[in-house]
């Protein structure tokens, strides 16, 4: 007798997780009886890890369509594979995971999200390319694969710009530049350093890009770097779920404060539902996600859509295939009263309901009295991060509903990328109280990082 199964494709090899994604969709499907299995490639370091919480682990040849559907066809008899996913706002050093395990899912006949849209929203010089032929809302932007290319984008886009990899994850290498002498020495840095980065594999692997009006394009991870136009303005995120072409914006977050460092933008705390954006902004704010999530063709998808509210309307700045980090899966499950992993199983095993159960979402939201927080602690500067000081205050803290600490013992480079060393959701009443609350916590909370000897 057959056991149902899902199946999850793991490119997240490095020394620490950089996110925790299939540990809460095995919970859910564990609780109704399907078996949880997980593929990796051959020559795998961190093996455990994925045998900690999975029925089996199975070791591919390649990360490729046909080696996803000949391990399908070698289980049969054992399981029925339901399902397969993965994480895939990761392009790998692999391969572009989200894509490959797309098209394996058509081959099959499983639920899948469209593999263009995949990729459309992945690489954001494809998105601004995909939205200007929309004619929707954007910045001017080039890709550059040299210094020649990033004096002559630059010229075209016009300061200040924003430099960041096309492919990337945790805000690396991302940096406002005013100057050619700045986005110089910025490119410098990106050339230089670019593997030491935590989430350096969400680079992607080397390719050529779709033809258009005749030009092709090259990418290469950790030299192609993109350029946009710089978005003035408040920014937020608009979390939606596409249920086949059907789009829901649900959750809008809003962005309170944001320090920029040396190489990274880091988001330091946010709050649910929005306090600054008016009843009609939040409609034109909703209204442009779907309008952008059409244009790239998505489907079949919980996604994180970053945008900044300008004086002419909201302007997309990246579109993530999967759920938002820090506490949007607390958001959608205090606001929205959905827990989203339990969402996107039902969706990847072709459920009904789905539809009606956002659209009574959407409603939830919408009549929200309460306000809630999202905050972030990072590190003040470069080395080895010891913990923290002073937990006992979140303990004991009514507001503070949830929180969670990266793992100590692991070096940090705190100009490079962002570094969650603590995240936390809290109730709040207003902005001003958010404020006050991660102020308060920054007091309270002791963080220890040993500074490398410089002799």
């Amino acid at each position: 007798m057959t056991q149902d199964a899902i199946l999850f494709i793991d490119v997240d090899d490095s020394v620490s997780t950089c996110y925790s994604y299939r540990e809460p969709h095995f919970c859910v499907a564990r609780a109704q009886g399907i078996a949880c299995l997980t593929a990796a490639v051959l020559g795998r370091h961190h093996l455990q890890r994925l045998r900690d919480d999975s029925d089996e682990v199975f070791l591919l040849d390649t990360l490729s369509e046909t080696a996803i559907q000949g391990l399908v066809g070698n289980l049969e008899g054992r399981y029925n594979v339901r399902a397969i996913f993965c994480q895939a706002g990761h392009p790998s050093a692999q391969g572009e995971v989200g894509c490959i395990v797309a098209r394996a899912c058509k081959q099959l006949g499983l639920v899948y999200s469209c593999p263009d849209g995949i990729a459309v929203c992945n690489n954001k010089f494809l998105m601004r390319r995909v939205l200007k032929k929309h004619a929707l809302r954007t910045v001017p932007f080039a890709l550059c694969n040299n210094e020649q290319d990033l004096k002559q984008g630059a010229d075209r886009v016009g300061y200040p710009v924003i430099a960041k990899p096309a492919f990337g994850g945790a805000s690396a290498f991302i940096k406002k530049c005013s100057n050619w002498a700045e986005l110089r020495s910025h490119y410098a840095h990106f050339l230089d350093d670019h593997g030491a980065a935590a989430f350096g594999d969400f680079y992607g692997c080397a390719h050529t890009l779709p033809e258009e009006d005749g030009q092709l394009y090259e990418y290469f991870p950790g030299r192609s770097i993109l350029l946009e136009g710089y978005i003035p303005g408040v920014e937020g995120s608009v979390e939606c779920v596409v249920v086949n072409k059907r789009i829901h914006p649900l959750l809008i977050n809003e962005k309170l404060l944001l320090t920029e460092r040396s190489g990274t933008v880091l988001e330091n705390l946010l709050i649910s539902p929005p306090a600054s954006f008016t009843q009609t902004q939040c409609d034109q704010i909703r209204q442009y996600a779907v309008d952008c999530l059409r244009a790239t063709g998505l489907t079949n998808a919980v996604v994180h859509f970053e945008f900044r509210m300008t004086d002419d309307g909201p302007v997309v700045i990246e579109i993530n295939p999967r759920l938002g980090g820090l506490y949007v899966n607390a958001a959608f499950r205090d606001l929205a009263d959905i827990n989203p992993y339990q969402l996107y199983l039902s969706m990847l095993l072709g459920e009904q309901g789905t539809d009606a159960q956002l659209d009574a979402a959407a409603q939830k939201v919408a009549d929200a009295k309460q306000r809630y927080a999202m905050l972030a602690i990072y590190p003040e500067h470069s080395g080895h991060f010891k913990g923290i000081e002073g937990l006992d205050y979140l303990d004991s803290h009514e507001r503070v509903l949830e929180y969670a600490q990266q793992d100590a013992g692991c070096h940090i480079d705190a100009d490079i990328e962002e570094h969650y060393l603590l995240k936390c959701w809290a109730r709040v009443d207003d902005a001003g109280h958010a404020h006050a609350l991660h102020d308060a916590i920054k007091q309270n909370l002791r963080v220890i990082i040993d500074i490398p000897d410089a002799g």
